[in-house]
């Protein structure tokens, strides 16, 4: 280094006081190399880490190659996050389960086709050819069904088996990995993270951290909401769980997808995995056909005929040919015609009893107008005021009341799973409300940190920034309506009926400044609601399906982005995608969002699960509608996944310290101001690396 300043290929400057320090855009992994970064320790010394090319394992449920179509925003962020590992030299393996069974063999008829199979093959672990550089890997036949619900009523099987962590071992063992990152557990047992800690190729164990991303390892069903509509703020020893939503065995979704798996076979390939089939009756002898050559075609017989008419003269007419068949061509049988009777519709009514009997359609009565007139008689409950589903949700995250009952399996399973998580390397929670939940819920604080994720869209911004623009300004005399999206999946947790609820208490002016666009998976189930007010709204906008490279043709032009949550949102990546193209957040003040949405700076927020609250917010926007300009102006772009998978280097090379700049964790000590990589963060004293 030189005057302070080191020479290097790819670089970027920061100012350090006196100092100018020219430094790499990225740390430059990349196999064979080293990177390096940065964390202010104490007495103003700087922490500088190394890193070598590291052999990565991520484990999630869903299949990588679905991103969020399958697997929603978890399954989308690992898929980000591998391919950036990959990027950065790394060498990524992803491992899935719980999601593919097979039987071990077919019932089979005489003719060879396959029917239902028997039961499950057994628990392997079998692999994908390699998907953009990474290795996949997936685990079939998993005692374990993913996703969750459909292990909902079998709660102890997501806390051993010692099938499946024999599995593990024997593959982590192979692999020898230095990191195993789960970033979902479902499909797999709280057993299976101890199982992954094997000896690496330098003799120490790997390092496992877990990701928590959503509520699954002390709610079975996900979401911590009773019956799918209520926040849980006390399990009672596990049994609030029993019976919380309905669900079928996890052996008749094993059922089911052993019959699909079959039935997706190509033609033929069935056949040979059926057992023994019933032999056939031996048919008759047939008589030994003579040879005979194979007939010409057409066009070379005309050309024969051709040749001879010019050799021996003109050929003999067809019509004077003899009309037998030769010798050499044996007349065919003509072949045997079956007359079928047709199908008649209804059945025979011959006799007065059977016109008097009644005909009930077995199962669901599909025709005409049946589901319109059976909904009329028989209407849904509609959430009020007077219900618990519209009570108004604090974003407090505090530990369940003591119980008097004894524990059941589901309590057992909630205990395991804490102990897992007490038992990793290092806990990274999405935002701050998931980690004091579960610090609340008993993972002991020195295992856990908050670490916000990264996103890819950021890019996706950049390469379409042609379709991304700012909505016209506002006349203040006479304001056109108001832009504002959803986008996401619709379920009751994301707030689209609840978005629906607010609408409707506010008055017919209001709604006319409102030009409402919805894209979202689903969203067919509420599209009726949003219909019947359309007359009323200034525009509206429905598209039940997108893909992740729209979203900045979606929200091109638009004003505000609703995050709705109805309960404690883990860390919505929508709010990223708002972000990176842009576009403030209107959400509630719930979970993750009031991590990244500053009421009056970037967006604002409305009190969670209230509708008269989210009314009179958007009461103030149609109002006001010019404000939004402001909050425009303060959107700067969220984490982008390189930033975020250099704090991940930090973690796997150095543990949780690497991440708060722990001094205990140093290799190299540098004077603050020489070769420095970054501002200490004045609030926490850390800085962030490079990249």
């Amino acid at each position: 280094m030189k005057g302070g300043a080191a020479t290097v290929s790819s670089r970027r400057q920061e100012e350090f006081g006196d100092f100018r320090v020219e430094l790499p855009v990225r740390c430059g992994i990349r196999p064979g190399a080293w990177g390096a970064w940065g964390a202010w320790g104490a007495r103003g010394v700087l922490v500088v880490y190394s890193l070598r090319r590291m052999r990565i394992a991520l484990v999630n449920w869903a299949m990588i190659w679905d991103g969020a179509v399958k697997g929603g925003g978890v399954n989308g962020y690992c898929q980000s996050l591998a391919l950036e590992l990959v990027e950065r030299g790394h060498e990524v393996i992803y491992l899935s389960g719980g999601l593919t069974f097979t039987p071990v063999t077919i019932t089979g008829s005489a003719q060879g086709s396959a029917s239902a199979p028997d039961q499950a093959g057994p628990c392997q672990i079998r692999r994908h050819p390699d998907w953009l550089g990474i290795r996949i890997f997936e685990i079939i036949n998993s005692p374990v069904v993913a996703p969750s619900l459909h292990q909902l009523q079998e709660p102890a099987g997501e806390i051993a088996s010692a099938d499946l962590e024999r599995t593990i071992t024997e593959f982590f063992q192979a692999l020898r990995p230095d990191i195993v990152h789960f970033h979902n557990i479902e499909g797999f047992t709280a057993s299976c993270v101890s199982a992954a800690r094997v000896a690496r190729d330098n003799g120490e164990p790997s390092r496992v951290f877990y990701s928590i991303h959503n509520y699954h390892t002390v709610c079975p069903q996900v979401y911590l909401m009773q019956g799918h509509r209520r926040p849980c703020f006390d399990f009672r020893n596990g049994h609030a769980c029993v019976n919380c939503i309905p669900t079928s065995p996890p052996a008749d979704e094993k059922q089911r997808r052993m019959d699909e798996y079959i039935a997706a076979l190509p033609a033929g390939l069935a056949a040979p995995l059926a057992a023994p089939l019933p032999v056939a009756p031996t048919p008759p002898p047939m008589p030994v056909p003579v040879p005979v050559p194979e007939p010409r075609s057409p066009i070379l017989r005309q050309l024969g005929s051709e040749i001879r008419s010019l050799v021996m003269g003109t050929p003999q007419r067809a019509s004077e040919q003899s009309k037998t068949t030769p010798p050499s061509e044996p007349a065919q049988p003509e072949p045997a015609v079956h007359q079928v009777a047709v199908p008649l519709p209804g059945v025979t009514a011959i006799t007065a009893g059977q016109l008097a009997d009644a005909q009930p359609l077995p199962g669901a009565d599909a025709r005409g107008q049946t589901a319109f007139i059976l909904a009329e008689r028989n209407q849904p409950h509609k959430f009020g005021p007077g219900d618990p589903e519209w009570a108004p949700l604090g974003n407090h995250a505090i530990a369940d009341p003591r119980s008097e009952r004894a524990p059941n399996e589901y309590a057992a399973r909630r205990a395991a799973m804490i102990q897992m998580l007490n038992g990793c390397d290092g806990v990274l929670a999405v935002s701050e409300f998931v980690r004091k939940k579960f610090e609340a819920l008993g993972v002991r604080p020195e295992v856990i940190r908050t670490n916000h994720i990264g996103t890819r869209l950021n890019r996706v911004a950049r390469m379409h920034r042609d379709v991304i623009f700012d909505p016209p300004p506002f006349d203040r005399a006479n304001p056109r309506p108001v832009r504002l999206v959803f986008i996401g999946f619709n379920n009751w947790y994301k707030g689209l009926p609840m978005l629906a609820d607010s609408l409707e208490l506010m008055p017919a002016h209001e709604l006319g400044r409102l030009h409402i666009s919805i894209y979202g998976l689903g969203v067919g189930a509420d599209e009726w609601r949003f219909r019947r007010m359309e007359p009323r709204l200034g525009a509206l906008t429905i598209h039940p399906m997108y893909a992740y490279y729209d979203i900045p043709w979606i929200l091109g032009g638009k004003d505000l982005g609703i995050v709705p949550s109805v309960w404690w949102d883990n860390a919505p990546q929508t709010v990223f995608e708002f972000f990176a193209c842009g576009v403030p957040v209107l959400g509630a003040d719930l979970g993750g969002i009031p991590d990244f949405v500053r009421e009056g700076v970037n967006g604002m927020l409305f009190r969670g699960n209230d509708r008269y609250d989210l009314a009179h917010r958007l009461g103030e926007i149609v109002r006001e509608p010019w404000k939004l300009f402001d909050l425009r102006r303060n959107v700067s772009p969220p984490k982008d996944i390189g930033d975020h998978a250099a704090e991940l280097e930090r973690l796997y090379g150095g543990g949780l310290g690497a991440l708060a700049g722990d001094p205990d964790r140093q290799a190299v000590v540098v004077p603050a101001g020489v070769g420095s990589v970054g501002r200490p963060d004045r609030a926490t004293g850390s800085v962030g690396g490079v990249g």
